[in-house]
C-alpha cells in the first residue's frame, strides 16, 4: 500500500469525523445523552471498517458482509439507547435511529459516495430541526387533538 492511498483513506476518515461531529453537535445542542464523540466515532469506525474490508479483497461479498455486521452491531447499540421512562413512554429512539444513519454516512464515505454522504447529513439535520417550525407544531397539535377527540367519541357513544 502506498502513501497516497493511505492519505486518501485518511481524508475519508476526516470527512467522516466532520460529518459525524456535525450531527453529534446538533444532538449535544439539544442536550441529548449521545453527542459529538459518539456520533463522530461511529461514523469514523464505519468508514474505517468498510475501507479496510474493501481494500483487503476484490470480493464484493466480503464488503457486503462488513456492511451487515455494522448494521447488526449498531442494532445492539441502539437497543441499549432506547428504553421506556416511568410513564412507559419510549425514549432514545430518535438517537438510536440516527446512530444507524450516521453509520450509513460513514459507509457511503468509504465507498466514495461523498455527495450522498453530505446529502444524507443535511437531510438528517433537517429531520432534527423540523420540530422547531411553527407549521410542524400546529400539525402535531392538530393531530393529537383529533386523536383525543376520536378516543373520547369511542368511550362515550351517543
Amino acid at each position: 500500500m502506498d502513501i497516497q492511498f493511505e492519505l486518501l483513506l485518511s481524508a475519508k476518515l476526516l470527512l467522516a469525523l466532520l460529518l459525524g461531529g456535525v450531527v453529534g453537535m446538533e444532538r449535544e445542542i439539544e442536550q441529548q445523552n449521545v453527542g459529538i464523540r459518539t456520533f463522530a466515532c461511529i461514523c469514523v469506525a464505519s468508514c474505517l471498517f468498510v475501507s479496510v474490508a474493501a481494500h483487503l479483497t476484490e470480493d464484493k461479498s466480503a464488503t457486503a458482509r462488513m456492511l451487515a455486521a455494522i448494521a447488526t452491531g449498531l442494532g445492539f447499540i441502539g437497543a441499549g439507547i432506547g428504553f421506556r421512562d416511568d410513564k412507559n413512554v419510549p425514549k432514545g429512539l430518535t438517537t438510536a435511529a440516527d446512530l444507524w444513519t450516521i453509520a450509513a454516512i460513514g459507509i457511503a464515505i468509504a465507498l466514495n459516495m461523498f455527495v450522498l454522504a453530505i446529502s444524507a447529513t443535511a437531510i438528517t439535520l433537517l429531520i432534527f430541526s423540523v420540530n422547531k417550525f411553527a407549521w410542524y407544531k400546529r400539525f402535531v397539535k392538530k393531530l393529537f387533538n383529533s386523536k383525543k377527540d376520536d378516543n373520547e367519541s369511542k368511550q362515550y357513544p351517543v
